[in-house]
């Protein structure tokens, strides 16, 4: 899989353990987002979600576009990076779908959602990246 991320739009969330307590909801805790857009970015919502697209990635294993729902409640915010407390990522097709491990993180394109064009962007390109650095594929 080929795709190119502006490194000023990278946003990575990285996270220390993650658990599936409950079908179609993995809970990630010690979630941190890292990369260079956080030098552009605003203050984030307290309590807040983010649409993360993988279809890109998932589209040989789901029957529809898989897109999780990240949300968090709670933000600890510095120019290098914002720690988020009670996070979850949702989706119906969680559980079908390889599941995350504790030294995955997930690489976002943050390029649709300046000020200027987010409200035309209802969710973020994203990847899921294995500890290596390589994007995962689930391709076979």
């Amino acid at each position: 899989m080929v795709f190119r991320i502006e490194d000023k739009y990278r946003l990575e969330l990285y996270w220390s353990t993650v658990n599936y307590d409950m079908e179609g909801v993995a809970k990630l805790n010690g979630a941190y987002f890292k990369g260079p857009v956080l030098r552009e970015v605003a203050q984030l919502e307290q309590q807040d979600i983010m649409n993360l697209d993988f279809k890109d990635q998932y589209i040989f294993m789901v029957p529809f576009y898989y897109v999780a729902v990240l949300s968090w409640q709670g933000v600890n915010q510095t120019v290098e990076k914002i720690s988020l407390s009670n996070v979850i990522l949702k989706n119906k097709y969680l559980n079908s779908v390889p599941k995350l491990n504790d030294d995955d993180h997930i690489l976002i394109d943050t390029k649709n959602h300046e000020d200027d064009k987010h409200q035309c962007y209802l969710s973020y390109p994203s990847y899921l990246i294995k500890f290596d650095g390589d994007v995962h594929n689930f391709r076979g």
